[in-house]
Parts: structure tokens; sequence; C-alpha cells
């Protein structure tokens, strides 16, 4: 199977991606009317935006009993921590892997592993560097 140069780097793009490129698109327009310089900026913010919301095909491996990581980056924390109380499922600590995105990881997440989500809470963070140990405090 051949590959073609263009499809190594022009990948699918998340659907909720298309308007934050549209705005950049837009702004880049009124960019080139102030100056070229400004408008060849916005060109590169506006690739880096399309970067960041693609959603390339994964080969996943398909095993039984096999958990692949949901996300691109680096799994930064392997630990046993307290679950958060809203999701009613004991005080009994569990594995938690932390894997840690950077803007230039692709941001799309998938499910690691077969099952049923029985229950999901949404527990509000900070804006912080997630590469310091200070963001892994909850608070």
């Amino acid at each position: 199977m051949s590959v073609s140069m263009l499809s190594t780097f022009v990948k699918p793009m998340h659907k909720e991606g298309f308007k934050f490129v549209g705005i950049f698109t837009a702004i880049t327009l009124v960019l080139f009317m102030i100056s070229d310089v400004l408008g060849w900026i916005g060109v590169i913010l506006t690739i880096w935006c399309y970067y960041f919301f693609r959603d390339p095909k994964r080969s996943v491996p398909t095993r039984d009993g096999l958990i692949v990581s949901p996300a691109d980056g680096i799994v930064s924390l392997i630990e046993k921590a307290v679950p958060p109380e809203e999701l009613g499922v004991g005080t009994a600590p569990l594995l938690r892997v932390s894997v840690f995105m950077s803007v230039f990881n692709c941001h799309i997440n998938r499910a690691p592993i077969g099952g049923t989500i029985k229950a999901m809470a949404y527990r509000p963070g900070k804006f912080l560097n997630a590469s310091l140990d200070l963001s892994l405090i909850h608070i």
C-alpha cells in the first residue's frame, strides 16, 4: 500500500475544530489587510489550529485484555488514588493513569478499554501548567 506525501501531513479534522479554524481564517484575512507579515503569522496560527484538531486514523490492537492509552502524549503518572466522591464507587484507592498532552499532541481521546460507563462526574479545575506537580493536587 503506498502512502502519498500529502496524506502523511494532511489528516482528517474533528468536526468541532471547523469553527475554530474558520475563526482563525477570518482573523488571518483581516491581518493580511493590515500587514503581510501579520497575515503570514495568521496563516501559521491557522495551520496550528487545524493541527490541534486533527483526528488521524489509528491502528489499535484488539486482543482481549489489552488496555490502550486513550490519548496521545506521555504517561506522566501511574498511582493508586481515591476516586472522586461524586462517582459513588467507594473510597478504596483505584489505579489512576495520568497522560500529559502538550499543545502539539492530537487532542482526540478514545476509549482505552471496552466497557460501559455507569457514572460520570465533572470537577472544575484550575488553569495550571499540566507538567507541574501542583496540577496533580485536587483543590
